[in-house]
């Protein structure tokens, strides 16, 4: 008798561990969606802006998507500053009742009332890299672009402590977007008690930062640039390394594109803060799917950032960031 209550409790106790397995494999693993239309994905441009950093927030959704079985659809106006475009592109998105939206918003005000227009009709939203003013979206994917800015601002107050150019200047890249309101507001806390000479926009548009830092080298007090994106840093590097101005101009920028990197080489970009693109994508995709199998999903998830410098750029743990792969290559 006593073997058999042995064996009975035995019994229960591997039934127990059992079910207990089966619900944490089932909590932790993808799981296919059944959808009968594709998450729809909205970005602040497409083709006709290319940027590394897109490039590669596109090769995480894409791994996400394969990794959870769903299809996606991306769409957005060619370019950034096309805020009115990238609004229509959603409003008729909404129109069509997709099961889910996710978008990076060109504009953090603009696009609350398309976003209302979502909630109306029950479509869930999460917003990828730039938010919107508003606590109706589920989720937030995104670098702490505050934090970000802070990084960038307390390594351009450390390089030009000592100079005789003190002045700082802030080449930007939209003015209403939440990524450029929040950098910008981290750099300028970071620089407290050093002169700023004021912000400049370049619209997203190399050519436009290139002009602006033409101009700006032409002021005898500016020692300092801090660029605020990819295309803002590359347009400033530009300028800076036809001039010859390497020396004379600290600047300090944001995200990893090649170019980017080769100018951090070469000491024409003193630093740079870079971001978690592919991570950003992946994520996206996969709390889209969560929240749709009905799971528990963070309201904030932080990709975070890394103060990238010529010193620092080769170092093994940094290198799949600098260069990341698509794995489905």
């Amino acid at each position: 008798m006593k073997n058999l209550n042995m064996l009975f409790i035995s019994l229960l106790s591997a039934l127990v561990l059992f079910i207990i397995l089966s619900v944490f494999y089932g909590q932790n693993n993808p799981k296919e969606l059944s959808l009968n239309e594709p998450i729809q994905i909205v970005l602040k441009s497409t083709a006709g802006q290319p940027m590394d950093f897109w490039d590669v927030v596109g090769q995480g959704i894409e791994q996400a998507a394969k990794e959870y079985g769903i299809q996606v659809e991306i769409s957005g106006p060619r370019y950034e500053k096309e805020i009115n475009r990238q609004i229509n592109i959603l409003n008729r998105i909404i129109a069509a009742d997709p099961p889910l939206i996710i978008l990076a918003a060109s504009d953090y005000k603009r696009l609350v009332k398309s976003v209302e227009q979502a909630e109306s009709r029950k479509i869930p939203i999460i917003t990828l890299d730039s938010a919107v003013d508003s606590k109706i979206p589920v989720s937030f994917i995104a670098t702490d672009n505050l934090e970000a800015g802070r990084r960038a601002g307390a390594e351009m107050k450390r390089l030009i402590a000592g100079r005789s150019k003190k002045e700082i200047a802030i080449v930007s890249h939209i003015r209403e977007t939440a990524t450029a309101i929040d950098r910008e507001a981290g750099v300028r806390e970071a620089l407290e008690g050093e002169k700023i000479a004021g912000t400049w926009f370049c619209d997203v548009e190399q050519e436009k930062a290139y002009r602006i830092t033409l101009r700006l080298l032409k002021n005898p007090e500016i020692g300092g640039i801090v660029a605020l994106n990819e295309v803002a840093a590359l347009g400033v590097a530009r300028a800076i390394d036809e001039t010859g101005s390497k020396d004379e101009m600290i600047v300090v920028g944001f995200d990893s594109a090649i170019r980017e990197l080769s100018y951090l080489e070469e000491g024409v970009i003193k630093a740079t803060v870079v971001q978690r693109p592919y991570n950003m994508g992946y994520l996206s995709v996969q709390t889209a799917a969560e929240y749709l199998l009905g799971r528990r999903i963070e309201s904030f998830i932080d990709t975070g950032s890394v103060l990238i410098t010529r010193e620092n750029m080769f170092k093994r743990e940094y290198q799949e960031l600098l260069y990341p792969f698509n794995p489905q290559e």
